[in-house]
C-alpha cells in the first residue's frame, strides 16, 4: 500500500473547502483546493522522474515547511522513492553521519541551504528550491544510474532520530506506520471535515508528519502553514484564519501562557495537540482554563507514533494517555512503583535502523521495541517519567549526549569532555591543553560548534578545567 494513493483517494472526495493555507510572509496567504494540491504532487513526480530519479532512490530533503515540502515528499513516496526528511538544523556532525549511512542519489534543498550541504552535493543528482519552483543544480557522473537501494516496497521514508549511540540512525517507517498514526490520532481528536489544524513544527518531525500532513490530508481538514512561532504572530494567525486545533511541543505552550494577557482576545479554539516532549501537570488546567480548549498531549517516537495519546473528553493531565488500539505495549523489569522500560509491539513500526544491524538488534527484540524510556501504567494511562538511553530531549529535538562530547572533542585544545543534561539545558565540562587561555577558549569552542552540530545542541554552560 502506498500512502501516497491513499492521499489522493482522500482528495477525490473532499468538499470546496481549502486542502492548505501557506501563510508565506513575502507573498501573503496562498490557498490551495484538494484538485490543485493533487496536481501538484502528480507535477512534483513527473519534474523528479524528468530529473532521474526513480523508484529506490533515496532523496535528501532540505526543505521549510511549505506546501512544496508536502507534495515533493508524497510525489517521492508515490514513485517509490525512499525521502529522508534532514532536520535543517544539522550541521557536519550530523550530515556526516547520514550521508556516509544512506549514501542519497539526491538531494532536494532550499538554494540558501545548498552551502551547509556542499561537502556532500558532488556525484550526486541535485534539485534546489527558490521562488516556489524546483530547478536542476548539478548531476554527478553517472548519477542518475546508480542502482536503487535494496529496500521494501512497504518501506515510506528513511527518518533519522537517536538513541544515545553518539551518531544518528535511520528508522525504516512504513507506509503503515503513517495510516496506523492518522488514524489513532484521528480516533483522540475526533475531527470533523473542514477544521483547521495550524501546522507550526518543522514537518521534517514525525509528530508533525502524522499531525499536520497525513492526519488532515486522510480526513479532510485544512492545514494552515505558519512561518512564524512567535507566540503573538500565531494568535493572529488563529484569529485571521478560524484555526480549530494547534500542534505544538510543550515548551511552545509554555510561551502561550507567557504572552497571553499580551495577545488580548484569542477565539475559542478546540483542542490543542502536544507531543516531542512532557508537558508538566501544573500546565494542564491554566492552559485549558486560559484558552477554553481541552489539551490532548501525547507519546510517540520515530519508530511509531502515536505509542499513546488522551482522548477529547477523557483527558486525564499529568500522563501521556491510553496506549493506542493498534500498540500493545509493557512495563520491562518493573520496580516496586511499576517503573520500567517501556516496551512496544505493533506490526506497523519501524522496520529497523538502515544499515545499522547491530543497533537494531539492541532495539527490536521478539517483535517488541525498547523505547529506551522509563514509564509506567496507571489505570490504563500512561506515565513518562524519563529517559534511560543518553539521550535528552530540547523543545521537542532529540539531544544524543555522547554526539555532543564527540563535537566537543573534535576542537583541538579539547583534551577531555563530559556531557550532562540539568535544568533543561546541556550542560559540558571540558579539559583543554594548559597552555590555552580558557575564558577566551569557551568563546571560540561555542563559536566553532556552530558549523558542526545543531545550534539547540550546544551546551549553554561550558566549565573549563
Amino acid at each position: 500500500m502506498n500512502i501516497t494513493e491513499r492521499i489522493f483517494e482522500s482528495l477525490s472526495g473532499w468538499s470546496d473547502h481549502p486542502a492548505f493555507i501557506d501563510l508565506d510572509p513575502e507573498r501573503g496567504p496562498t490557498y490551495v483546493s484538494a484538485p490543485q494540491f493533487s496536481g501538484r504532487v502528480r507535477d512534483a513526480a513527473d519534474i523528479l522522474k524528468k530529473h532521474g530519479i526513480r523508484s529506490g532512490f533515496i532523496v535528501a530533503l532540505f526543505l521549510n515547511n511549505s506546501i512544496d515540502f508536502i507534495s515533493i515528499f508524497l510525489a517521492l513516496m508515490f514513485i517509490g522513492a525512499k525521502p529522508i526528511p534532514v532536520n535543517m538544523a544539522f550541521r557536519k556532525i550530523e550530515l556526516d553521519e547520514i550521508f556516509a549511512n544512506a549514501d542519497p542519489h539526491a538531494i532536494i534543498a532550499e538554494r540558501d541551504h545548498l552551502i551547509h550541504v556542499r561537502a556532500h552535493l558532488p556525484g550526486r543528482i541535485v534539485l534546489e528550491r527558490e521562488g516556489g519552483k524546483l530547478y536542476l543544480h548539478d548531476v554527478g557522473a553517472d548519477a542518475a544510474r546508480r542502482e536503487p537501494a535494496e529496500l521494501g516496497g512497504d518501506i515510506a521514508s528513511i527518518n533519522y532520530t537517536y538513541r544515545g549511540h553518539g551518531y544518528p540512525l535511520g528508522a525504516l517507517v512504513p507506509h503503515r506506520q503513517y495510516l496506523d498514526g492518522a488514524d489513532v490520532l484521528e480516533k483522540a481528536v475526533m475531527l470533523e471535515r473542514g477544521e483547521r489544524i495550524l501546522a507550526i513544527l518543522p514537518m521534517q518531525h514525525i509528530f508533525t508528519l502524522i499531525g499536520c500532513v497525513f492526519l488532515p490530508l486522510l480526513y479532510g481538514v485544512t492545514t494552515v502553514i505558519s512561518y512564524s512561532r512567535n507566540p503573538l504572530r500565531l494568535f493572529e494567525a488563529v484569529t485571521e484564519h478560524g484555526i480549530d486545533y494547534v500542534l505544538a511541543v510543550p515548551e511552545l505552550y509554555e510561551l502561550f501562557l507567557n504572552l497571553r494577557e499580551a495577545a488580548g482576545a484569542v477565539p475559542r479554539m478546540k483542542a490543542f495537540l502536544s507531543g516531542g516532549s512532557v508537558l508538566p501537570e501544573e500546565h494542564y488546567g491554566r492552559l485549558m482554563e486560559e484558552f477554553g480548549v481541552e489539551l490532548i498531549h501525547g507519546y510517540g517516537l520515530t519508530e511509531f507514533t502515536p505509542v499513546s495519546r488522551n482522548i477529547r473528553g477523557a483527558i486525564r493531565p499529568g500522563t501521556i494517555g491510553v496506549i493506542s488500539d493498534c500498540v500493545e505495549c509493557r512495563i520491562d523489569s518493573p520496580d516496586a512503583n511499576g517503573s520500567g522500560e517501556i516496551m512496544i509491539r505493533t506490526k506497523n513500526m519501524a522496520r529497523g535502523y538502515y544499515r545499522r544491524p547491530a543497533e537494531t538488534a539492541d532495539a527490536f527484540h521478539d517483535g517488541w521495541f525498547g523505547t529506551g524510556d522509563i514509564g509506567r501504567i496507571d489505570n490504563g494511562h500512561l506515565i513518562f517519567e524519563r529517559e534511560k538511553k543518553g539521550t535528552r530531549k530540547m523543545k521537542g529535538n532529540m539531544v544524543d549526549l555522547e554526539e555532543v562530547k564527540k563535537a566537543l572533542v573534535m576542537y583541538s585544545s579539547v583534551c577531555e569532555a563530559e556531557v550532562e543534561y540539568f535544568n533543561k539545558n546541556v550542560i559540558a565540562t571540558v579539559i583543554i591543553n594548559p597552555s590555552v587561555n580558557f575564558n577566551d577558549d569557551v568563546l571560540n569552542i561555542k563559536r566553532r560548534m556552530e558549523n558542526i552540530i545543531a545550534g539547540y545542541k550546544i551546551p549553554k554552560t561550558i566549565n573549563v578545567y
